[in-house]
Order: C-alpha cells, then structure tokens, then sequence
C-alpha cells in the first residue's frame, strides 16, 4: 500500500464529489496546505479533476463570483482571516460558495471555528466544512516526514512539550491516511515515553468520534516510536547508494524554504544543451515521478553510474531516427543524448537523462576532489569495528588511522569533522582531554569545532545499552573501547558482512535494520522496546469530547449526488473502503517513527525489508536529515 497513493486518492476524491455537483471550481490554499498538495499531485492533475485554478490565499486574487471555491488550509488563524475578507463586503464577495478543507483538526484550535462562526454572510455560502487529515509530507510511497522545522537541539533535551503536541497530531494524521490504527512500542527513552502516551491519546479521541470503524480494520498493525539516539552514526557516515550520496555530496535541500519562491525541496539545478547547442539551465525534482530515480534511487553509485549510460546507449541502438543521426557506434553517452535530441516526443527522456548523467558526474567529481573514498574505509571501521577483510579491530589501530586523516591537509575540514564524531559516538571512556586534543589536531574552523561540541552535547551517542552485551560485563570505566567490543552478536554480523559485501564501503548497517527484522520475528526486546500498556484500548470520550466545537453546516447537494465529508475525515466513507480492500490484500502494517530526523540509508532499509518481509513497511520522522541539515541545524543555535 502505497502512503503517497493513498493521500492522493483522499484530496482526489473530496475533490471529485465537489466538482460533481459545482460546475466552476476554483483551489485557493495557503502556504502549508500547498507543500503538503505539491507533495502529492501536479496543478495538472488537479486541473484534471474539474478544478479551473489554483491560488494561494496571500495573493491578490481576482473576483469569480460565478465560480465556488474550495479553501485547503492549514490549521492557521492568519488564513482563516485572509478566508473571512473575501467575503467582508456582501456586495461583492469574492466567490459564490465554498467548501472550506482543513488540514489538520480545526477544533483543537476553538478560536478558528469560533472565528468563522462569526461571519454569519459567510456561513450561508459554506457548502462543507471538513478535516481531510494530510497534516504531513507523504514524500515516498513508504516515506513520511513533518514540516515542524524542529532542530535536534530543541528535543535533547526537550525545551517544549508543544513540539510532542505538534508532532502527534501529525503522526496521527499518517495513521489516518494508512486507514491504520497501531499497537504502539516505544524505545524506552523518556521522550520516547511521553510521545507514546500523547499519540495514543490522540488516537484513542480520534477513533471514538469516528464510531470505532477502523478497529474492524486492522489489530495487529505496529507504530514504533524511536528516537535519534537509536543511531547517530548513520548522520556523519557516507553512505554511497545513489540516493543518500547524491542528498549529501550535492547539499540537495530537504525543506522548504519560505524565503525563496523557487527553492523547492529536493529539487536540483542542471545544464544540458538546447536544440543551438547553447548551455541551458534545467531545474527537476527528484521524486518517484522520475522513473530512472525511482529504479536506481537505492543502488551503489558505481552501478547507476554505468547502468544509465548503457541504458542511453541501447534506446539510440534500438530507435531508428537515432541510428540515422549516427555515424558509429556510440561509446560515448554524451553523443547518443546528442541523438536523442532529433526526436522531440522523447523530449522528457532527454531531459531526465541529462539530469541522471549530471547527477552521476557531479557526485564523482566531489568524492574525487575531497577524498572521500580514503575517508570511507576508516568511517566503515570505526562503525563496524571490523576491517574489509573481516578482522575484528582494536582501538589502536582506529585511532592511528583516524589520526593519519586529522593531521593530512588533503582532506576538508567537513570531512575530518564527520569523521571526528563517528570516533566519538562509536568508542566509549574517552576522557575530555583526549578529546580536547583529538579536535585540536584536526585544526578545524572555530565553526567546526563549535559543531562538534554542540552535538556530543546532546549526549545521543551515551545510549549505547542497546549494543552493549551486559552479559558479558561493562568495560572498565578508564577504558577506551568500542560499543561493540563485547557485542559478539554484532561483531560476527560484520565479519560476515565484510566476507560476503560486493563494496568494502558499504559494510556498516542502519540500525533499524535489526530491530525491524526481530520486530517482524516478534524476538524485539521488550525492556528496551517495551508496548504501551493502554494499546488498544478505546475510552467512551463522547461526552468529553470537543465535537460539541465543532461547525455545523448543512450541506445541500442535490438529490443522488454524495455529501463531501463533514467533520473529521478519519476514514474513506464505507463503500471505498470495500472497493479498496477488494483491490488489496490485507497486510499487516509496521510504522517506524524516528522524533529528530530520519536518514537516506534509513529510507533504503524500509525498501529492501519491504521485498524481504510480508509487511506494509513505512518510515518517517520529524524531518529527513542529512549531515549539510545537521550542521545547517547548528548554525541557527545560539552559540552561533
């Protein structure tokens, strides 16, 4: 079950039944409501669906009294009164009438329903009032993530209970869209806890005032909450799968950025030659939209790399203009582009082609030019403590080889930073001094170094119980070793990943890898991964609830036509869900939510568990992370 399908449907659907009924239409949203819209569709698409335009609701807009309108916004005052103008003057109100769509729940703010409630105009033009629940970013077909812009030094230590508030709401929205309502287990950390027991009881008021449907639905289904210090290691090591490479050698941008129109998320500039052969600048999202990206996305760079030439060089072989343009055979990708360009209805293909050829020389180039392949070896060990030849390593060794990098100029002082914090997270004991000198041999920037003790001041790297086989007993409290020195479980799964790995560089493994893989085998620790304990469990909060808040709103559509949905929008009305689960065999569902950010080589575990396990896998967090965000995160701090 596709996350991204599923919110598309949702806003398709409420769409469809207004615009059976409306013959005009016309989608004013706010900022929020669209980032989350452009996440899921195209204006096309919705253009598609009977909507005749597309505004944004701080924007001069014209008068269309003859069209009605539906408002998608997000649970904001400031766009509600922007809503209320358009209809000030009763002479000349803006639209005919509307259909007002929240995001996120509008009675958990009782001023916004109270607000509209003054206008009594106004009211007689509402057509519906609803809460669709798409108060997140459904990035992938498995991928969530939040558009709190929440840095790590907000949750560690937590500053503000609001930011567990904020994040549930949303978390609950995801369940929503995955018709899903989850056993939860919690890494056992205190914020963990709390956010456990905040979102199960956001649950629990949401699935009371929806009469219980989607209990019949789904039992067995899993939220697991974690938190960032379940591994830090996977925020500084490079990973070189094309996706999580490219988002880090590239700095390709994983949040909106409301200072600028055109700064998109994950969105990447490129250069390809138009028809004159002239240099243009092409911009392209990277989104499962793209084929290419979508298929290579989680292989090894080296592949792709070799893969998309080929790939351009057999569809030249195959077409027969391109073999009319070509003069011999092509060796070269750049020349078979060149042929592709004489047929104009592969316009797209040409394009996302450059853009992938881009990609891939761009990232060999900087792993060229900074070194990184070098770096690469000593990252893999100091996270696996084992060697490339499956050797189990003592500290020694690492520290000479992390010191050899540290007094090199060859390398950049990001470079020498990420791997400075991998030698802190991965090894135990390490008194101050030493770690004083350590970053002083590196002779980084006052920034840098400012970097590197705002984060070991978070302390994520201290919750190594996890890793530690306390069977075997602690290490000595003077003694610098390694989280895995007496993890024998860990050690041997290295050893055995080094023998059999295809690239010495890509030894070490998310954590989450494991734990999903005993969630699934029911083997999950339940001390460190404990449930919580009211799962499951529904109170009677009919008369406690704020229903009584909420709009009320008589909707007159004609006879025959469906109602759009009032109210919250929990779940699809009962006859699509029918429709729904004819199409799609009932799978058990495990959601793993990461509070602090997740990862790319994260995002490629959910794929590959996915193909390995029978379960929906998803993942998501309060944002995606990737060490460029975590230093950029830093900046902003106020040590800054």
């Amino acid at each position: 079950m596709s996350l991204r399908e599923n919110c598309r449907n949702r806003i398709f659907t409420v769409i469809t039944k207004i615009t059976q009924v409306s013959k005009y239409v016309v989608m004013v949203v706010d900022q929020n409501a669209y980032k989350i819209l452009s996440m899921i569709c195209k204006n096309e698409e919705l253009l598609e669906k009977g909507v005749s335009l597309i505004e944004l609701i701080n924007t001069q807009r014209n008068n269309l009294q003859d069209f009605d309108c539906i408002y998608l916004l997000s649970n904001n005052i400031e766009s509600v009164n922007i809503m209320l103008n358009d209809f000030i003057d009763e002479k000349n109100p803006k639209y005919k009438n509307i259909h007002i769509l929240f995001t996120s729940n509008a009675c958990k703010k009782n001023e916004i329903l109270n607000l509209i409630a003054t206008s009594d105009f106004m009211l007689k033009r509402i057509k519906s009032c609803a809460c669709i629940n798409l108060n997140f970013y459904p990035y992938e077909s498995r991928i969530f993530y939040f558009e709190n812009k929440i840095n790590l030094y907000h949750l560690f230590p937590l500053k503000n209970l609001e930011i567990l508030n904020i994040s549930a709401s949303e978390l609950v929205s995801v369940c929503s869209c995955l018709k899903t309502y989850p056993n939860i287990r919690y890494q056992n950390t205190e914020l963990c806890y709390k956010f456990a027991e905040i979102v199960q009881n956001y649950l629990t008021t949401e699935i009371s005032k929806n009469n219980n449907e989607v209990l019949e639905e789904d039992t067995e289904s899993v939220l697991l909450i974690l938190d960032r210090s379940i591994d830090s290691s996977i925020l500084f090591i490079h990973d070189y799968t094309y996706q999580s490479l490219c988002y880090d050698l590239l700095k390709i941008n994983t949040e909106f950025d409301d200072n600028g129109k055109d700064n998109y998320p994950h969105q990447v500039t490129f250069i390809m030659p138009n028809n004159e052969k002239k240099n243009e600048e092409k911009k392209s999202i990277l989104s499962e939209n793209d084929d290419l990206w979508k298929k290579y996305r989680h292989t090894h760079i080296q592949e792709v790399n070799e893969n998309i030439k080929n790939e351009i060089i057999e569809f030249t072989e195959k077409n027969s203009v391109a073999k009319i343009q070509k003069k011999k055979n092509f060796y070269n990708p750049n020349e078979a582009l060149e042929a592709i360009r004489f047929l104009p209805k592969h316009e797209h293909m040409l394009e996302q082609y450059w853009l992938h050829i881009y990609l891939c020389e761009e990232s060999f180039k900087i792993l060229e030019s900074k070194n990184v392949v070098d770096i690469g070896l000593i990252e893999q060990d100091i996270c696996c403590n084992v060697d490339k030849f499956g050797k189990k390593l003592n500290h020694i060794t690492n520290l000479n080889n992390l010191q050899n990098i540290l007094a090199s100029c060859e390398y950049q002082q990001e470079e020498k930073a990420r791997l400075l914090l991998l030698y802190f997270i991965n090894y135990i004991n390490i008194n101050k001094q030493d770690e004083i000198k350590l970053i002083e041999s590196a002779q980084l920037s006052l920034f840098m170094n400012k970097i590197i003790n705002n984060f070991l001041k978070l302390k994520l790297q201290k919750n190594i119980s996890l890793f530690i086989d306390t069977d075997d007993g602690v290490s000595a409290p003077n003694h610098v070793s390694h989280i895995f020195e007496k993890n024998k479980k860990k050690i041997k799964y290295y050893k055995d990943i080094a023998k059999d790995s295809n690239y010495e560089l890509t030894r070490y493994e998310p954590n989450i890898k494991e734990i999903i893989q005993e969630l699934y085998n029911e083997t999950l620790d339940k001390t460190y991964f404990p449930h919580l304990s009211n799962v499951n469990t529904i109170q009677n909060n009919n008369n406690n609830d704020n229903t009584s808040n909420e709009l009320k709103v008589t909707i007159n559509f004609p006879d025959k036509k469906k109602n759009v949905s009032r109210g919250t929008v929990w779940e699809y009305k009962k006859d699509i869900i029918k429709k729904e689960t004819e199409n799609h065999k009932k799978k058990k569902k495990i959601i793993i939510f990461i509070f602090g950010g997740i990862t790319f080589p994260e995002i490629k575990i959910i794929y590959q568990l996915s193909k390995q396990i029978n379960v929906d896998l998803y993942l998501g967090g309060t944002s995606i992370l990737t060490p460029n965000t975590i230093f950029n995160q830093f900046k902003t701090h106020s040590d800054f």
